[in-house]
């Protein structure tokens, strides 16, 4: 799965950021579980997760920049909270998905 960051200039996309989750180390994967604590969250509730993303912002800047390499913190103060939301809830969802199929398989 490809997670975009989108840096915006005004309503323009300025710049994209790619990754792929294929790439995430289990570190990545718990950092943001951890973080986020979305467990503890009512699912889909954006508003909840766009709350919790923006008091963590100062432990999720560094976290964005290793996952998405070469984008600057002038950068991330021009990506949108949505799309970062987005990004986080894609995560999430790719942990549980892999995390899941490990346990189906025994391994």
């Amino acid at each position: 799965m490809e997670i975009k960051l989108k840096i915006y200039n005004g309503n323009t996309v300025e710049k994209e950021y790619t990754a792929e989750t294929i790439d995430f180390s289990f570190g990545v994967v718990e950092d943001v579980l951890d973080a986020l604590d979305l467990e503890n969250m009512k699912t889909g509730n954006k508003a909840e997760l766009a709350t919790v993303i923006i008091k963590c912002s100062k432990q999720l800047k560094p976290f964005l920049k290793d996952l998405f390499e070469g984008v600057t913190d002038e950068e991330l103060r021009s990506a949108r909270t949505s799309n970062i939301i987005q990004i986080f809830k894609d995560i999430y969802s790719y942990a549980v998905n892999e995390l899941g199929t490990l346990n189906k398989s025994g391994n």
